[in-house]
Parts: C-alpha cells; sequence; structure tokens
C-alpha cells in the first residue's frame, strides 16, 4: 500500500524555506564549474603567436596602446595572432603596484615592458631582461643616435654583490617622443627591455624595433 502525500503551494514555499541555501550552493557551483571549464578550454594564443606588452603608468590606456601597436604590428609582425597590452600601476608610488610587478615577473608573464628606471634596474639586474646588445649588432634593433646610457645595468652575483660587468638590457624611451604622444604617458624616466624568458624573441625584437622607429617621430 502506498501513500500519496500531495504537493501542495504550502509545503514547495516550506520546502524552499529550508533548503534555499542548497539551491544557490548548486548554482554557485554550476557557475564556477563552467568558468572553470571555459578558462581551461578557451583557446589561447601560443607564446610565439602572441606580444604582450606590459606598461608601467595610470595614465595609459588599454585602447590608446592598441591604437599605438596596431600599425606596428600590421607592419612589423603580421604573422602575430595577438598584441596585447597590460596596464601597469606606478609601483614606485604604491605597494600594490610593486607586487603586481612583481607577481607578474615572477609568473614570467610578458614580452616587452615599458618601466621606471628604478624598476628596471632592479629587476635587470636580476637577469629578468635580455641583453639588447647582441640584437644591436646584428641589425635587428636600430638605435642609432639614441643616448643608450640609461639602459645600461651593473650585475650582481647570487650574494648581491657587484660583479663588475654592464650590460645594455633597456632602451631608454626619454628621446622617443613618439611613444610619449602615442601612449600618452610620460617617458622621461622609463626604460623599455625585453624579458628573457619570452619564448618569441625574434617577433619581440622586431616589434620593438618598430616601437623605436615609431618613437622617433615627434
Amino acid at each position: 500500500m502506498k501513500i500519496k502525500t500531495p504537493v501542495t503551494r504550502k509545503k514547495i514555499r516550506t520546502h524552499i524555506t529550508y533548503n534555499f541555501w542548497k539551491y544557490i550552493l548548486v548554482i554557485a557551483a554550476a557557475i564556477f564549474g563552467w568558468d572553470l571549464l571555459y578558462s581551461m578550454t578557451a583557446y589561447r594564443s601560443p607564446a610565439d603567436k602572441r606580444i604582450d606588452v606590459y606598461i608601467q603608468s595610470p595614465l595609459v590606456t588599454e585602447q590608446r596602446a592598441e591604437a599605438f601597436f596596431q600599425p606596428i604590428w600590421e607592419e612589423r609582425v603580421p604573422d602575430m595572432e595577438v598584441v596585447d597590452s597590460v596596464i601597469l600601476t606606478s609601483s614606485t608610488q604604491d605597494y600594490y603596484g610593486s607586487m603586481q610587478l612583481t607577481v607578474y615577473i615572477m609568473a614570467q608573464e610578458g614580452d616587452i615592458y615599458l618601466l621606471s628606471s628604478s624598476d628596471f634596474k632592479t629587476f635587470a639586474s636580476q637577469g629578468v631582461f635580455l641583453d639588447l646588445q647582441p640584437a644591436i649588432d646584428e641589425g635587428k634593433l636600430h638605435v642609432e643616435g639614441l643616448d643608450l646610457s640609461a639602459g645600461y645595468v651593473s650585475l650582481v652575483d647570487d650574494n648581491g654583490l657587484p660583479t663588475g660587468e654592464r650590460q645594455l638590457f633597456g632602451i631608454p624611451a626619454s628621446a622617443l617622443g613618439g611613444i610619449a604622444e602615442g601612449l600618452g604617458m610620460d617617458t622621461r624616466d622609463v626604460v623599455i627591455s625585453v624579458t628573457s624568458f619570452s619564448g618569441n624573441e625574434e617577433n619581440v625584437l622586431r616589434f620593438l624595433d618598430g616601437m623605436i622607429q615609431a618613437g622617433r617621430v615627434q
């Protein structure tokens, strides 16, 4: 013998009242699972098909950066699927900015960095950035007439002691007025560098050379 209990509106309301949190939990889990699945399956361009430029300036917008980089992308590295820009806050002014920059570099994110000279020197001395002198010697970067002195950094050993060796890890942007105008930022204390972990060195150097030449136009 089966006893059938009719479902009434009162019972439904009571059920929802006492089990509402369970529904919220299920919905949240479903949303989280979908977001995780999308993140894991969404297409991301491989390292040799993208260039990521990290810009340390509270004044630059992604729209302005995109407009400045688009013609360089089309002319110098048309085979790239993505040229993206990430705007960083100034680490010299707040703790969050310093932490943000450190996390990105520790995670080996980015191909090109536009940093204040102090942050540039800090990370360059630790081997984060590529020595650009070979690229200049091979004619991959055309820097004739530019004062590169601010791009040289003294190396330190594992104990933090100077080795006496200096290398060119960056291109000073102070004389590249076209970059200042194009991005809408003050470049007087900015150095442009390429990460040593880029994984897309040839294309990144071509893009950087495009930036340098665009910067010469004032």
